[in-house]
C-alpha cells in the first residue's frame, strides 16, 4: 500500500471514529435527558421551605382516584410586582403538586396557565372567564372549584405575612375529589327564609348559588312530611323560623345532635318564639328575647342597619378578624352561654360575636321611639349575638371524637339576597357551614411565613452595584483571557 493510500484510509477511519463518537455522545445525552425527565427530584431552596408539601398533603395526593386539572389565569407578564410575586408562589407550589403525582398514570394533577385576554381560543375551549383565579376541575364535576388570589395569603396591616397556598389547594382537591358530596338540608314549614326565593329580603337563593359552586348539595326538609332527619344529612339549617318548632320536631333535632353526632345551624330573629328552648338548654345556650341596641353611631350604617365588629378567635370568625370585616344586618338577638346550664365536661361552648361596649340587650323593644337602657331589666353590653356548642366524646383509647355541633346566630337577615354580599356576611355564612361539616378542621397544614430580604442602599451604593453587575463579569473574563495569553507565551 502506497503512502497516499495509507493516508487516505487513515482519514476515513478517523472520520468514522469521529462520527461514532458523535453518535455515542448524542445517545448518551439523550439517555441522560430521558432518565432526568422520568427520574428527577425537585429541591426547595427557599429559607422556610415555602413550597415543600407536608406529609399530609403527599399522602392525600397518592390516594387520588381521578385526574385533577388545575387552570391558572394569572398573567405571567403582569407589570404589577405584587401579582408577579403571587404568580411565582402559585407556579412554584403547583409544580410540587404535579411532581408528587407524576407517576400515577391517569390519576395525576396537570396544571395549565392561560391568559384569558391573549389565549382567547383556549379560553373558550375551557369555558372560563375569571381573571386572577386558580380553577380546579375533575371529570364528572358540574361546577369547578375556583380560588381567588386574595384567599392565598394572610394579610396584616395591608402586607402579605403568610402564604396559605398548600392548605387552600389541598382542601380544594379534597372537596372536588370526594365521592360523597355533603348534603345540607334547609327546614321549611315554619315561615323560614326560602332557598328558592329570589326576592331581596325573604329569599336566600344567592347563598344557594354559593354553596353549589363549592360542590355542596342542598335540599329542603319538611318535618310534616318526614318522620326522621335523612341519613345523608351533613347539616340541618333552620333559617329564621317565624312559628314554633313543634315538640316532635324538637325531639328529632335533639336525637340528631345527640345520637347521630349531627350538625345544626340555627338562625333566629328577635321577635320569634322558636320553640327550641329545651334543645338549647341541653346544649348550654340561652337566647333571650332581647334586641341588641347600639348607642354608638360607629356601629350603625345609613338606613339603621347594625354593624357587628367584635369577634372571638375561632375558625368561623378568624377570617373576619384578619380582614377587619364586619357583619351587616338589621337586628340581632342575644345568644349567650346559659349560666344555669347543666354541668357537662364534654360540652365546649364558645361565644363568637358581640356588639360594642355602648350597646345593650333591650327586652322592651316593642315600645315606640328610641329605647333607653334600664339596668334593672335590660342586659348590659357588649351583647353576645352568636355562639357554638359542641361535644367531644372520649373513647376507650383516650381519643377525643367530635360529637354533635350546634351553631346559633341571633340574626338571619345577613344571609338574605339583599345583604349576603355586604362586608363579611358571606364569609360568616360559608365559614359557619364549612365548620359545621368539618371542611375547616380536616386539614392541619400550617401557613408559611413570607420571607423578604430588604437591602438599604444609598444612591451611590446602588449605582456601584449596578456597574459591578454590568461590567464585572466581562472584565473578569477579559482578565482571565490575558492571563491565559501570557501563560501560553511562556
Amino acid at each position: 500500500m502506497s503512502l497516499i493510500e495509507s493516508y487516505q484510509s487513515n482519514r476515513i477511519v478517523d472520520t468514522l471514529h469521529k462520527i461514532a463518537q458523535f453518535i455515542l455522545v448524542f445517545l448518551i445525552l439523550a439517555a441522560v435527558n430521558a432518565i432526568a425527565m422520568r427520574s428527577y427530584k425537585r429541591i426547595d431552596t427557599t429559607i422556610g421551605r415555602t413550597y415543600t408539601l407536608s406529609a399530609q398533603t403527599v399522602a392525600y395526593l397518592h390516594q387520588l382516584e381521578q385526574p385533577i386539572q388545575i387552570i391558572v389565569t394569572l398573567p405571567d407578564q403582569n407589570v404589577d410586582l405584587g401579582v408577579r410575586d403571587i404568580y411565582y408562589d402559585v407556579k412554584s407550589l403547583l409544580g410540587e403538586y404535579e411532581y408528587q403525582t407524576r407517576n400515577q398514570g391517569e390519576n395525576r394533577i396537570s396544571v395549565e396557565y392561560v391568559d384569558i385576554y391573549q389565549q382567547t381560543r383556549r379560553t373558550r375551549e375551557l369555558n372560563i372567564s375569571e381573571e386572577n383565579a386558580i380553577i380546579f376541575r375533575t371529570p364528572g364535576l358540574e361546577t369547578p372549584k375556583s380560588i381567588q388570589i386574595d384567599e392565598l395569603y394572610h394579610l396584616e396591616k395591608g402586607e402579605l405575612r403568610e402564604f396559605l397556598g398548600e392548605k387552600i389547594f389541598t382542601r380544594a382537591i379534597l372537596e372536588i375529589s370526594q365521592k360523597e358530596i355533603p348534603v345540607i338540608y334547609f327546614t321549611t314549614g315554619h315561615g323560614e327564609l326560602d332557598p328558592n326565593d329570589f326576592s331581596p329580603s325573604q329569599g336566600i337563593s344567592k347563598l344557594m348559588d354559593e354553596l353549589k359552586s363549592r360542590n355542596l348539595r342542598t335540599a329542603s326538609l319538611d318535618f310534616s312530611a318526614n318522620r326522621e332527619i335523612p341519613k345523608d344529612a351533613a347539616l340541618v339549617v333552620i333559617p329564621a323560623p317565624k312559628t314554633r318548632i313543634l315538640p316532635r320536631e324538637q325531639e328529632l333535632l335533639k336525637s340528631f345532635l345527640r345520637k347521630e353526632s349531627g350538625r345544626v345551624l340555627l338562625l333566629l330573629e328577635p321577635d320569634a318564639d322558636h320553640g327550641l328552648d329545651d334543645l338549647l338548654f341541653e346544649w348550654g345556650l340561652l337566647t333571650d328575647k332581647a334586641v341588641a341596641i347600639e348607642a354608638s353611631r360607629n356601629s350603625l350604617i345609613d338606613g339603621g342597619d347594625l354593624m357587628v365588629r367584635r369577634f372571638a378567635p375561632h375558625p368561623i370568625t378568624d377570617k373576619l378578624l384578619k380582614l377587619n370585616m364586619s357583619i351587616i344586618t338589621d337586628r340581632a338577638r342575644v345568644v349567650r352561654e346559659d349560666p344555669g346550664r347543666p354541668i357537662d365536661d364534654s360540652l365546649i361552648i364558645k361565644e363568637l360575636m358581640a356588639t360594642s361596649d355602648n350597646s345593650w340587650g333591650e327586652k322592651n323593644y316593642a315600645v315606640e321611639g328610641f329605647p333607653q337602657f334600664d339596668p334593672a331589666v335590660d342586659l348590659k353590653g357588649p351583647v353576645r349575638v352568636a355562639a357554638v356548642s359542641e361535644k367531644q366524646v372520649d373513647s376507650s383509647l383516650g381519643i377525643s371524637i367530635p360529637g354533635g355541633r350546634l351553631i346559633v346566630i341571633g340574626t338571619s337577615s345577613f344571609i338574605a339576597n339583599n345583604r349576603i354580599q355586604a362586608s363579611g356576611n358571606l364569609f360568616l355564612a360559608l365559614n359557619a357551614i364549612n365548620y359545621a361539616i368539618d371542611r375547616v378542621a380536616q386539614l392541619n397544614i400550617p401557613p408559611r411565613p413570607i420571607q423578604k430580604v430588604k437591602l438599604d442602599l444609598s444612591m451611590e451604593q446602588l449605582l456601584l452595584s449596578r456597574y459591578l453587575i454590568w461590567l464585572g463579569p466581562p472584565l473578569l473574563i477579559g482578565f482571565l483571557g490575558i492571563l491565559m495569553y501570557f501563560a501560553r507565551r511562556q
